[in-house]
């Protein structure tokens, strides 16, 4: 297993670093270390248009934004209050080290804290874990290239706002809510040119649920051409997201935690060390392009509908991804750095952090609970695979 890179002093430095306008665009060099230097990065490579099932074309003109209505502040939990016991009460028994605290309750196999709840940015909307899959073409098991790739997907599994863990959590609850968001462009938008419609494929399932009824391969009859084989899903990469609100867009930020050091396959992708997009969500009630229509829409209630009001697109909030066929537009942001989604531009109250701050945490967090496991191999525990079947986690096509 490689050196890992601690980022306890990128979480010290994280606002420094959020404070800065300068926005590196990057594109680290093969087996880069996380955290590490960037340099500048070449122009991507510009995308051909293919036909998407359902969807793959492009909008022709960028949605509009309109501004997220303002959360209310949270408020500041009161200092509890220490009683002295009285002469000759046996002092409490401490719990010992690593050991939750009473205090925190457990929420989602996680423990939440309303201290840290309360620091946390009210521009985040959501986060928690984020797992990046890919399926190889029918009938090919080892795929040599991105071309020999069907299409990616993501999984969001949100965390309590308040969540925090340590190296004693253990791989994480697979009973979880989670939303299985589908790419049908095999690449993320890398820049403010690229933009590429999704669509939610489940949601409100657990990733038992997932692996059972859709990331396993299946093998199935054709009448022309016999049997076919459909492979396992593959991951990727593994790390910890936030959906963040600005006055005028959504934004869905990451840090990846697995592989410790990025290869040829996650950069293939268009993924980087840290990186986020601008994310819209598209109104049901206006069709989509030719190529880009669904033969369901979501099953929206009214009281989702009436925020979209008559507007194409709107600010995407996490709400609107809890219904299949939900659609939405990633527009490439940043690479190798959190872009606008880590700033709140204002908009958080004098006690919170900023929510660059909140998801350096997370990811630090996170980095020490996966480097008391098995390090890259986490991700298999994490989605309940068995481990024996992927001896590891590909950073390189021939591997």
């Amino acid at each position: 297993m490689p050196a890992r890179t601690s980022s306890r002093q990128a979480a010290q430095k994280a606002k420094e670093a959020i404070s800065s306008s300068a926005e590196p665009t990057g594109k680290t060099a093969k087996g880069t270390k996380r955290k590490g230097s960037t340099e500048g990065a070449p122009a991507p490579k510009k995308e051909k248009t293919t036909d998407m099932k359902p969807e793959e074309k492009k909008e022709d003109e960028a949605p509009p934004t309109v501004a997220d209505a303002p959360q209310e502040p949270k408020a500041e939990e009161a200092p509890a209050k220490t009683e002295k016991p009285a002469e000759g009460t046996p002092p409490k028994e401490q719990p010992r080290e690593g050991a939750p605290e009473k205090s925190k309750e457990i929420e989602a196999g996680l423990r939440k804290s309303e201290e840290r709840e309360n620091v946390v940015s009210s521009n985040i909307l959501e986060k928690g874990f984020i797992y990046f899959f890919f399926r190889p073409r029918v009938n090919i098991e080892d795929p040599q290239s991105i071309g020999e790739v069907a299409r990616s997907f993501f999984v969001l599994r949100p965390t309590p706002l308040g969540a925090e863990f340590d190296e004693n959590q253990g791989s994480v609850d697979k009973d979880a809510s989670c939303r299985l968001m589908m790419l049908p462009k095999k690449k993320f938008p890398t820049s403010a040119k690229e933009r590429d419609m999704g669509f939610v494929e489940k949601a409100g399932k657990s990733m038992k649920e997932l692996h059972e009824n859709f990331i396993a391969g299946t093998t199935y009859q054709t009448s022309t051409r016999g049997e076919r084989h459909t492979e396992d899903a593959k991951p990727y990469a593994e790390g910890v997201y936030a959906i963040t609100s600005t006055p005028r867009a959504s934004h869905l930020a990451y840090i990846l935690t697995i592989p410790a050091e990025l290869g040829e396959v996650q950069q293939d992708f268009g993924l980087q060390q840290r990186g986020s997009w601008i994310i819209q969500s598209k109104n049901p009630k206006f069709p989509g392009p030719p190529m880009g229509q669904l033969p369901k829409t979501p099953e929206y209630p009214d009281s989702v509908l009436e925020k979209f009001g008559d507007l194409r697109w709107v600010p995407l909030q996490p709400e609107f991804m809890n219904y299949p066929n939900a659609q939405f537009l990633m527009i490439g942001e940043a690479q190798n750095e959190l872009g606008k989604a880590a700033s709140s531009e204002g908009g958080k109250q004098p006690h919170e952090e900023e929510p660059g701050q909140e998801l350096e945490k997370l990811e630090d967090e996170n980095e020490h609970r996966v480097d008391a496991l098995s390090g890259d191999d986490t991700v298999f525990q994490d989605l309940g695979y068995d481990a024996k079947n992927y001896p590891e986690l590909l950073t390189t096509w021939n591997s």
